[in-house]
């Protein structure tokens, strides 16, 4: 089976250099084919092997090696990117958000329908061992009936000059990691909320630097969500039912070593317990190339992105106006 040829628009990236080039170069069914960056030489890629590095993303498209791409740019330009890919023919892997609004994924969605080309959305926890043990243990309806849910993605981004500062750019707390805050509580009520409420701190540039918000999602469920770019670093996630709870810890980005978390019963019991670990980027990897070969179908769809960031629009208009909605 030949690898699948890989090629990443905005090779610099953090993401992109910390975990998900390091994914694609350990996977044997994956070869690192090209690189495009316009501020480094090497396009990025040059310690990972890459076999050719472009200054421009539209020459990589045009390289016919390159079977897939990832897309780690600012979320603002996620869509002009994913549709030039997939008019090239390319599959794509899109960082999360996949894009600012619910209508540009619906329109990338179907551009990369109309071209025969996957499309997944990078986000990379649900390829974790311990967050699918925690969601089957969710539908498993050990926890009994849902009643409240708290999760927060807090830290601190102290670069004024990163894009997540740039309102143009798609920046902001909310659209950055909200993901991470809404996606699990949509898995587990396995339906969007029937009102939401917000509150925003704005930063100087205009983007949300935190964010707070209330999802009712009925019968008596109801979630709180925190995200923030100026206060310490806290990824906790904590699902409580009338049976039992659910408590972790880095829950949002977890590592091989975060396979802990904790079960507190009805009884007053607490059970300490531990999940598989694993890279989630290479997870995600191999995923998204069994999508590429036809051998899977998406764990993620469009129509799961659009839904989310229809939740995180509604949240936002929220917290502008400050009414129920």
């Amino acid at each position: 089976m030949r690898p699948i040829g890989w090629g990443v628009l905005g090779a610099t990236a953090q993401v992109a250099q910390k975990a998900v080039l390091p994914a694609i170069v350990a996977s044997p069914a994956a070869r690192l084919v090209a690189v495009a960056s316009g501020s480094a030489a090497d396009g990025g890629g040059g310690r990972f092997g890459a076999a050719r590095a472009y200054r421009t993303y539209a020459a990589l498209l045009d390289d016919p090696e390159v079977d897939a791409v990832y897309v780690p740019l600012p979320n603002g330009l996620h869509r002009e990117w994913v549709e030039r890919a997939a008019a090239a023919g390319k599959h794509v892997l899109c960082e999360k958000p996949l894009a600012p609004t619910a209508a540009d994924a619906e329109a990338m969605g179907a551009a990369c329908a109309e071209a025969g080309v996957a499309l997944l959305e990078a986000y990379m926890t649900p390829f974790h061992p311990r967050a699918r043990a925690i969601e089957a243990l969710v539908a498993s309806g050990r926890l009994g009936a849902l009643r409240f849910a708290r999760v927060a993605f807090t830290g601190v981004l102290d670069r004024p000059d990163d894009h997540r500062w740039r309102v143009e750019l798609g920046g902001g707390s909310l659209l950055d990691v909200g993901i991470y805050c809404v996606a699990p509580l949509l898995a587990a009520a396995g339906r969007l909320p029937a009102r939401v409420e917000a509150a925003a701190s704005l930063a100087k540039s205009g983007v949300d630097a935190s964010f707070s918000g209330w999802l009712d999602f009925g019968d008596g469920f109801t979630a709180t969500i925190e995200c923030s770019f100026d206060a310490p670093e806290r990824q906790s996630l904590e699902i409580v039912g009338t049976e039992a709870a659910v408590l972790v810890e880095r829950a949002h980005t977890p590592g091989l070593e975060d396979v802990a978390y904790t079960l507190r019963h009805r009884d007053g019991r607490v059970e300490p317990m531990v999940a598989g670990g694993g890279d989630p980027y290479r997870g995600m990897i191999e995923h998204f190339q069994a999508v590429v070969r036809g051998e899977a179908e998406p764990r993620r769809s469009c129509a799961d992105s659009v839904a989310l960031l229809t939740v995180l629009e509604r949240l936002r208009e929220a917290s502008l106006s400050r009414v129920v909605v």
